[in-house]
């Protein structure tokens, strides 16, 4: 039996270890993407106006950027509060719905970064677009879910076979030979990297399995180019304080707009609650564009379980809940597919030589 599984152990992780390499190293990148591009590109992604200062009015920012980019219309809207980073908005062509831009707003003057860039061409787009669908589109999702499945297949089948691991844990034989050292680095980055591995493996299994599943089901309901219409933002303004109305101290985080087909403005963000592993968007109101009357909400303090489990996951995916000793174990464990993948390997090398 033990031997049956470390072969299906070595033949999984010889197949999918440069993929899963990949995707940690990818991993790791993204856990400091804001740091990185607030690095590079200051200008960008940075307000200058002081962090306390008073917003300006969505409807006028939205205009704004419209009047400034007539080919494009406001898709969504992310605010950044109490930071001093500038709010992200998405635009897309009037001629291509799919076509996702970036725009970055200085939310107390106005002031634009410059055209919308598409978002595969920003840091993190293309390293999001690597880390889960390998630039395949859903087919690549498919892939990286399996992967996925996999990598957590190879984390258990690793704790079963090295199950006496307390003994030797940390054990690095390193002055008596190359496949002995090996095996104990492979051994110990295992079992001390096993619960991200199995975490990382089953929220990015789980994320794109659910988007696979939601795609297919409404491919056929949604039309191939969503469209504008006119006064659509006319009561935008009203959304936060009846937002706070409903949940007091609610942070209002995101708005995703109106559309012709599908005239509704979607709220999400984060009610007040003592919980370190809470995303910003885990509560949701969606509001009718002309009205302003709820159509539904869901206040994630009285939600269900495991939609409470379900928001827990990016948090704890991206390590982003922790400040920067959080970012830094969660950067280190990203690496860990790197160094079991070359250490497995010389081990399958060296005892097929032998």
């Amino acid at each position: 039996m033990r031997k049956r599984i470390w072969q299906i152990h070595s033949w999984l992780g010889l197949i999918a270890g440069l993929a899963l390499v990949l995707i940690g190293l990818t991993g790791s990148v993204l856990v400091f993407h804001r740091d990185i591009t607030r690095t590079l590109n200051p200008k960008m992604v940075q307000r200058t106006s002081a962090t306390d200062s008073a917003r300006l009015p969505l409807s006028r920012m939205i205009e704004v950027i419209e009047t400034a980019h007539p080919d494009f219309w406001v898709r969504g809207w992310l605010l950044y509060h109490d930071e001093a980073a500038r709010d992200k908005v998405y635009l897309t062509p009037h001629t291509d719905s799919d076509a996702w831009h970036i725009q970055h707003v200085d939310p107390s003057t106005g002031h634009i970064s410059g055209p919308p860039v598409h978002l595969h061409d920003t840091l993190y787009g293309w390293f999001v677009g690597l880390h889960y669908t390998f630039f395949a589109d859903d087919l690549g999702m498919i892939i990286t879910a399996i992967l996925a499945l996999i990598f957590i297949l190879l984390s258990l089948s690793g704790l079963y076979l090295h199950r006496t691991f307390f003994k030797t844990v940390f054990r690095l034989r390193w002055k008596q030979s190359w496949r002995l050292f090996s095996s104990d680095l492979h051994k110990s980055v295992g079992i001390v990297s096993l619960p991200f591995n199995v975490l990382f493996g089953f929220t990015g299994a789980y994320w794109n399995t659910a988007h696979i599943v939601e795609e297919w089901s409404h491919e056929h309901e949604e039309p191939d180019i969503w469209t504008s219409y006119e006064n659509r933002f006319e009561r935008i303004d009203e959304l936060p304080a009846l937002a706070e109305a409903q949940w007091p101290g609610f942070a209002f985080n995101y708005v995703y707009m109106p559309t012709a087909e599908d005239r509704q403005f979607y709220v999400f963000g984060q009610t007040p609650e003592s919980h370190p592993f809470r995303s910003r968007y885990g509560s949701v109101l969606w509001f009718n564009a002309t009205s302003l009357e709820i159509n539904y909400a869901r206040d994630l303090r009285t939600a269900g379980g495991w939609a409470r489990m379900v928001d827990t996951f990016e948090p704890l995916h991206f390590g982003d809940f922790g400040g920067l000793v959080a970012k830094i174990v969660w950067c280190l464990a990203g690496l860990a597919p790197g160094v079991l993948t070359l250490s497995g390997a010389m081990i399958w090398f060296q005892r097929r030589r032998s």
